[in-house]
């Protein structure tokens, strides 16, 4: 490596490590070791690759678990839910009064260095996004370097807007806290946030009447930390086997086509191609997957929606 590209990476490394002084666990490489900021708190994050995150108050209370936490000096005493779906009571433990619900740990931010001799995207999204990534990355590694925010493989990535609200900054860093500058973030909200179900659970699903506001302080937030990436709101995959979820789904859309208008930020439908493809909903199959897109649709019909739309519209902006 020659010497002033090393001196180079070793002087971000060391601002990372100043400004993120928490070390969770190593990686390894120093980029993907997971830190947590001074703020923040390490605890053990389930669906994190690197199985940490970063709880969102300082001297946290790490709940057991491994999914929530609660603030410094409370205590975490189950309130309903089980495994990922826990919620916590987070209870003072000189008083005994109740200081809220417990919050889920963030995830850690995308796997990978950036590239250096091609462009960098990233898509910041939920387990449908988590599933089409690796065809986009495939077919768009001759011009760019295509990962997935957060580093999650097995559950919702970004979850629903209130997880994206509270974990942002965790998501557009590197795991070890680099500040990171994207060619284009495409990124998309919807799934979590009624479709699924209206409950609230931290970290796993939302409630529709949260999610036009809560959005539009994600998109604001995201110009703010990213000023030179463009941007690109991805509207959300239909659930082509629920007319009612997928009446939801639209609905969602629409305040997102709002909200993006107002921050002059582009949008690409990923819900009219498919519904296009697979007929009118509610249909039991497509692309002879059953409950194909209802919500996930693995091999054909990610490749479809990856090729057909998403690379098309990456490959435009570059």
């Amino acid at each position: 490596m020659p010497r002033l590209l090393f001196l180079s990476i070793s002087l971000l490394v060391a601002k990372a490590s100043a400004e993120w002084p928490q070390l969770c666990v190593e990686g390894a490489i120093a980029y993907s070791s997971t830190r947590c900021d001074a703020n923040s708190t390490c605890c053990d994050a389930g669906f994190s690759v690197s199985g940490k995150g970063c709880c969102p108050w300082q001297d946290a209370t790490c709940c057991p678990g491994g999914y929530m936490c609660c603030p410094s000096g409370t205590k975490c005493v189950p309130l309903n839910g089980t495994s990922y779906n826990e919620v916590f009571t987070c209870t003072d433990i000189a008083s005994g009064v109740s200081q809220g619900t417990s919050k889920a740990v963030c995830k850690p931010g995308p796997p990978l260095p950036f590239a250096t001799t091609v462009k960098n995207i990233l898509i910041l999204g939920d387990s449908v996004s988590i599933g089409y990534t690796p065809v986009v990355a495939n077919e768009m590694a001759d011009v760019a370097l295509v990962q997935h925010t957060p580093w999650d493989t097995t559950d919702g990535g970004a979850e629903e807007t209130a997880y994206g609200v509270q974990c942002l900054k965790y998501f557009v860093r590197s795991p070890s806290g680099d500040v990171l500058n994207p060619d284009i973030l495409m990124f998309n909200f919807g799934l979590h946030d009624g479709p699924l179900g209206n409950a609230t659970v931290p970290g796993q699903q939302g409630n529709t009447s949260v999610y036009k506001g809560q959005l539009d302080t994600i998109a604001g937030e995201l110009k703010t930390l990213l000023p030179n990436t463009q941007l690109l709101f991805a509207l959300t995959t239909p659930m082509m086997c629920n007319m009612a979820a997928d009446y939801n789904v639209q609905e969602l859309n629409n305040m997102a086509a709002d909200v993006m208008a107002s921050h002059n930020i582009p949008t690409v439908d990923l819900h009219t191609p498919i519904v296009n493809k697979c007929g009118p909903i509610p249909v039991s199959s497509c692309f002879g997957v059953q409950n194909c897109f209802c919500p996930h649709c693995p091999g054909a019909g990610y490749a479809f929606i990856a090729n057909s739309t998403i690379v098309p519209k990456l490959r435009s902006m570059l």
